[in-house]
């Protein structure tokens, strides 16, 4: 962390102590845990470096549904996949799951599918057309993109299926459609 900041020419706020420059704080960045808080100073005007990251206990499951972007891979025009996720995206929209950690705008979650009832594909967004699909959640094509290769009528084994679907990383809080408590 020290090497980022060395070149820094000001005072520096770590965790609320103010250091009159980055060589005085260099001791206290051996000490820090996976929590900080970084506030560069500069004569006129502050600038945060970094956002706090905050570990969550919770156990608390939510269903969220996000922006289609969040299920694609990075391009040169958005890269967050590849700075964030190594490049891994959202298999599905629609996932359940545990927040890890969280910043001011990003959660670290844990994901898994779930079968739903709806008219939407929980991977595409599109329309659900054929009715057994409508059980479930998920359309015959998006189900043999995520790796779930079976029988489009057996609702049973494809909601086993789903649970098996499984996803861990950032995701943008804007990006979050739809978040609720399971």
């Amino acid at each position: 962390m020290v090497n980022m900041l060395i070149n820094w020419k000001g005072k520096i706020i770590i965790n609320d102590v103010e250091y009159d420059s980055v060589q005085d704080a260099e001791s206290v960045f051996k000490t820090l845990s996976d929590n900080i808080h970084i506030i560069l100073k500069s004569a006129n005007k502050s600038v945060s470096n970094r956002t706090t990251v905050q570990n969550t206990d919770s156990q608390t499951e939510y269903q969220i549904t996000v922006k289609q972007y969040m299920t694609k891979p990075a391009t040169p025009e958005f890269d967050f996949m590849a700075k964030w996720n190594n490049d891994n995206p959202m298999p599905l929209r629609t996932m359940t799951g545990t927040i890890e950690k969280e910043t001011a705008g990003m959660v670290y979650m844990n994901l898994h599918g779930q079968a739903l009832e709806t008219i939407t594909c929980m991977r595409c967004g599109k329309e659900l057309t054929h009715p057994v699909s409508r059980h479930y959640g998920i359309g015959p094509e998006c189900m043999k993109k995520v790796g779930m290769f079976c029988d489009i009528t057996d609702v049973d084994e494809i909601r086993e299926k789903l649970i098996d679907v499984k996803w861990e990383g950032w995701i943008i809080r804007s990006a979050i459609t739809e978040r609720k408590e399971v």
